[in-house]
């Protein structure tokens, strides 16, 4: 299987420079340092970004929507999955495969390093967090990724609930069609005393002398690849069965085309636990590149667990050595409605210590 880089969509935008000369090797110090420039300030705005986040001034009212909503299963997102509006279990390779499916690690030949910040208004709650992967040391693919998130923390009344999310993920390509992954997480949860809906009660309180939770969890999952282009991905969370809706089991499935400039994916899932019965979730999406390096991005969800209709877009600007991607959108129907926003800097490493990211280029194992 002819591994892609971070997407074929991706890639058409980050290699066909590459193919043409414009990034050929050059000694012109000016270029490089310019580079570096339009890097150094996306890590700026990122930084200044989750520096407004954690200020209190970030959020002058109180959280609008039910815990279970804003919580959102816990999930980590990343600017392209929220563009399409969650729909990437089957082409989510870079770091989105940490937080979807780990299977599609192995799909791509990379070596690439993430810094991510998110935020639900409507919930109070931020993510923000970190994540490397490597995929063209050998056939065995690896990545690791670490977040650090609040919700409604900084209202008096609030339930002050803090995760950490910690994963591990290992994956590998069993001939040209089939790859399987794997994700350990650890989740700590910790949230204040008496601020549940019914007060000081044992259903709804944090603990005195410890976290909510505290578990290592497991994800496995599986993609297929019939034929070039056409992906099928299959990923369950949280097969360990914490029992708690900090840590639903979920089960989701899709099946993506990834025509080179464009991408086009449909998703369903099914949460477990969250609820006193299951409950499922149905995404779309697609993005398309415009002039080589400008993806641009479009997604629909549908939650029948917060019976919520949801549109979501995204753009982004990809060159060869880096990435700045931004990404929003929310509830058009709910009776809660809730919204988000995620921002992203990805940085493209030259494994092989060359100095010219090769690692960004489709290549054979």
């Amino acid at each position: 299987m002819r591994p892609r880089s971070f997407s074929d969509a991706e890639s058409q935008a980050a290699n066909a420079c590459w193919r043409d000369g414009s990034f050929r090797r050059d000694s012109d110090l000016t270029r490089r340092w310019g580079r570096r420039r339009q890097a150094y300030r996306a890590v700026a705005i990122l930084l200044l970004v989750a520096g407004h986040l954690r200020s209190k001034d970030a959020w002058a009212n109180p959280a609008s929507t039910t815990v279970q909503q804003g919580y959102d299963m816990g999930e980590i997102q990343a600017p392209r999955g929220i563009g399409m509006g969650g729909a990437l279990n089957a082409l989510g390779t870079s770091t989105e495969a940490l937080y979807l499916n780990p299977a599609n690690l192995p799909l791509i030949r990379a070596y690439h390093f993430e810094l991510l910040g998110s935020y639900w208004p409507e919930a109070q709650r931020y993510s923000i967090g970190g994540a490397v992967l490597d995929s063209s040391s050998s056939r065995l693919a690896g990545g690791f990724a670490g977040s650090g998130s609040c919700q409604d923390c900084l209202d008096q009344a609030g339930i002050h609930r803090n995760f950490t999310d910690l994963r591990l993920a290992l994956a590998y390509p069993f001939g040209t069609i089939v790859s399987l992954g794997g994700i350990v997480r650890y989740l700590h949860v910790d949230q204040s005393l008496s601020t549940g809906p019914f007060g000081h009660s044992f259903a709804s309180d944090g603990t005195p002398n410890g976290p909510v939770l505290s578990s290592m969890t497991l994800d496995f999952g599986v993609t297929v690849t019939p034929v070039h282009q056409l992906h099928f991905g299959l990923v369950g969370h949280n097969l360990t069965d914490p029992s708690a809706g900090l840590a639903p089991t979920t089960l989701a499935g899709g099946i993506g085309y990834d025509g080179g400039t464009f991408a086009v994916e449909a998703d369903a899932l099914g949460d477990f636990t969250t609820y006193t019965h299951p409950e499922s979730r149905v995404m779309v999406g697609g993005e398309i590149f415009v002039g080589q390096h400008v993806p641009v991005r479009l997604g629909y969800r549908y939650d029948n667990g917060t019976k919520s209709d949801g549109l979501f877009t995204g753009l982004g600007y990809i060159t060869k050595q880096w990435s700045v991607e931004l990404s929003g959108g929310g509830d058009f129907y709910a009776a809660h409605p809730s919204a988000i926003f995620g921002l992203s800097l990805r940085y493209f490493y030259d494994a092989s210590g060359l100095g010219n990211n090769t690692a960004g280029e489709p290549d054979a194992f």
